[in-house]
């Protein structure tokens, strides 16, 4: 089927004014948002009201049946033209004889053929979508059918970006930083007969947890709303810490610093990293590059702080203080996590359709094998520079400050480069590369220098994933879906965190103690997931040079 005919005239305020076929449409989606689709299909959700969707029979035109696959952007981009179309035979849904129900719950007059929403979009609410989804308005997002169309970017929206980059911080640089606390368990020999690998499981589980309440978060918040969640988390992450001063036994550890610690920090950072991309559209990828900077920023200052402090009150009051500082500081950015949307509590507890969503099954093998290598170079190296390059203590964590600053920074750049040059075009760079450096530079790295330049090139684009492939995510699936998508896919790095290292480390065993093999590993993970990326990128857009 043709798309209707356009025409555009500009105006003295830049927009354009639409042919009378059109009009109808105009005054639901703003001319911005329809030509930012034109123009880049990828670039924005575009989603009409529900009675646009489904027209009504016409002379002309014979019914269509309504499609129920999920929205996605992927498929958003081939079904535009026979939407539009279809709009023009519709009947518009009235409140009154000549008014529509704005988002602010007021009456919009209807202005004819040339009417138009009076300051923004229209909340189309039916009791289909109650019961589907999803959202209820809370705030002054405007809202299509249940989805979101317009985005501040920035006021409060900085706010909650300062929340997520504290959330970041506290819920990620207690486990980043857990080897500090791993050389005291050794050198104190506090735990007669361990070796080295038992005490590391704790930093393990502790990162493996953290991704556990995924799958959960979204039911959670739908029963008890997301300030419950997030309260529920601060308390579960510093008591962890707090009760781990209490040990005696390793096992002690393994539950309190490593899996309670977790899964509260986890249940914190899931709902705050949905809630910042709902403030941003086309700075989504500088904002969420900020807010994971904290976790990098996190590890590069804890890890002094926490030796300081075991030097100078001891391992117990250590961990004491940092349980008190993550109740502290989270608690203090709270108010600033609030959604413009809250989720009813009517629909499924699992939204499982949501893996029909085109390109999904692609992010969930993403997900699951880039987490496999990523974390090895951090743990390997110290032992690589002082087995192999003959390295001292201090100089091997000084490549893991160096990794940790790069990669904070890198957080940053990186969103913005995903928003200029397209974020799966950004993440496939990153995935892909970050893989070549452990294959082409770690490989050889004879002299302290080239190991240097490894971890400095390494720092640039291992962050890549960290802080672009949740934009990626809400491009696919939607913000709307965000936290449910997020949730079923970093569920899936509990493998990979929890494995990839062991993995690694065993297969280094296996060769007799030379790194090559780990080396290798360490590589083909991210790699391989960056071409899972491309697939996602043709699909979005199959121009070689597209911003996607």
């Amino acid at each position: 089927m043709s798309s209707p005919t356009e025409t555009t005239t500009p105006t003295p305020s830049g927009e354009s004014i639409f042919t009378e076929e059109n009009n109808r449409l105009s005054a639901y989606i703003p001319v911005s948002t329809l030509a930012m689709t034109f123009e880049n299909p990828s670039s924005t959700s575009l989603t009409l009201p529900a009675d646009l969707e489904t027209p009504h029979h016409h002379p002309h035109h014979p019914a269509r049946p309504r499609s129920t696959r999920a929205p996605s952007v992927i498929s958003e981009k081939q079904e535009l033209d026979d939407t539009l179309s279809n709009a023009t035979h519709s009947n518009i849904t009235h409140v009154g004889d000549d008014d529509y129900e704005g988002y602010d719950g007021k009456s919009v007059k209807n202005g004819g053929s040339g009417s138009k929403v009076e300051g923004s979009a229209i909340t189309h609410k039916t009791e289909e979508n109650l019961e589907d989804g999803v959202f209820d308005n809370s705030d002054n997002a405007s809202i299509i059918d249940g989805r979101i169309v317009n985005y501040p970017e920035g006021g409060f929206g900085w706010l909650v970006v300062l929340a997520s980059f504290v959330v970041n911080f506290w819920a990620f640089a207690p486990n980043i930083t857990f080897g500090v606390y791993q050389a005291y368990f050794l050198q104190a020999s506090t735990f007669p007969g361990a070796l080295p690998t038992d005490i590391s499981w704790v930093g393990s589980i502790g990162t493996a947890a953290m991704f556990i309440p995924g799958p959960f978060v979204a039911p959670m918040t739908r029963l008890l709303g997301l300030k419950a969640v997030v309260a529920i988390g601060i308390i579960l992450a510093s008591l962890g810490l707090i009760l781990a001063s209490f040990f005696t036994q390793l096992w002690h550890l393994y539950l309190t610093q490593g899996f309670l610690f977790g899964v509260g920090g986890g249940l914190v950072f899931f709902s705050s990293i949905s809630v910042t991309a709902q403030y941003f559209e086309k700075r989504r990828g500088l904002a969420n590059g900020i807010a994971v900077a904290g976790s990098g920023i996190g590890g590069l200052s804890l890890a002094p702080l926490t030796r300081y402090l075991i030097a100078q009150v001891g391992i117990r009051w250590t961990q004491r203080i940092m349980g008190f500082a993550v109740l502290g500081f989270m608690s203090a950015v709270f108010a600033f996590i609030r959604p413009r949307v809250q989720v009813v509590k009517k629909g499924p507890i699992f939204d499982m359709s949501i893996i029909r969503v085109p390109g999904f099954m692609y992010l969930m093998a993403t997900a699951f094998v880039v987490t496999f290598g990523y974390m090895v170079p951090v743990f390997l190296i110290p032992t690589y520079s002082n087995v192999e390059l003959g390295q001292t203590p201090a100089t091997s964590a000084n490549l893991i400050s160096i990794f940790s600053g790069i990669n904070a920074a890198s957080r940053i750049i990186l969103g913005v480069a995903a928003d200029k040059l397209g974020r799966t075009n950004t993440l496939f760079t990153c995935c892909f590369l970050a893989g070549a450096s452990c294959l082409a530079i770690w490989s050889v790295a004879s002299n302290i220098q080239i190991l240097t330049g490894f971890m400095v090139v390494y720092g640039l684009f291992g962050g890549g994933f960290i802080s672009i492939f949740p934009v990626v995510v809400a491009q696919v699936v939607g913000i709307e879906r965000l936290s449910g998508a997020l949730g079923i896919l970093y569920f899936g790095n509990v493998v990979g965190n929890l494995l990839g290292a062991p993995i690694a480390t065993a297969i280094m065993h296996a060769q007799g103690g030379k790194y090559i093999g780990a080396i290798i590993f360490a590589g083909l993970s991210p790699v391989v997931a960056a071409f899972f990326v491309l697939v996602i990128r043709f699909r979005i857009n199959k121009k070689f040079f597209a911003i996607a």
